[in-house]
């Protein structure tokens, strides 16, 4: 059972740290860097030893709280009609609408990280 728990944290850390990055490079700077700190804090050992457990799941609670409120501000695109062409960077990016917003936002910007990553 130990061996399960350790696995849990650290892919919960791992998907922090890459949540992230997808942020970063999505165009949310902020809830980004949020995520990649609290990914290093979470690496260091002193956060598993002094810190109680409730502040650290309270203190984790809070910042994903932040950035899913970070995530909900931002704003899609106009629907565009198919016959209009346009040579902007923020158009290139196709957001197909699922009828919920924050979802719709979420693919929004992780289209935005993926469409930066081609680039490359």
């Amino acid at each position: 059972m130990e061996i399960v728990k350790k696995m849990a944290v650290w892919a919960g850390i791992v998907f922090t740290g890459l949540c992230g990055i997808v942020l970063l490079g999505g165009g949310k700077i902020t809830s980004g860097t949020m995520l990649v700190t609290l990914t290093f804090v979470m690496l260091l050992p002193f956060w598993r030893r002094t810190v109680p457990l409730w502040a650290r799941a309270g203190l984790i609670c809070v910042l994903f709280g932040v950035v899913i409120w970070n995530i909900s501000t931002t704003d899609l695109p106009a629907p565009s009609n198919d016959m209009e062409v346009a040579c902007t960077a923020d158009q290139r990016v196709s957001t197909p609408s699922t009828g919920f917003k924050f979802l719709d936002q979420v693919t929004y910007i992780f289209n935005s990280f993926t469409s930066q990553a081609e680039s490359s």
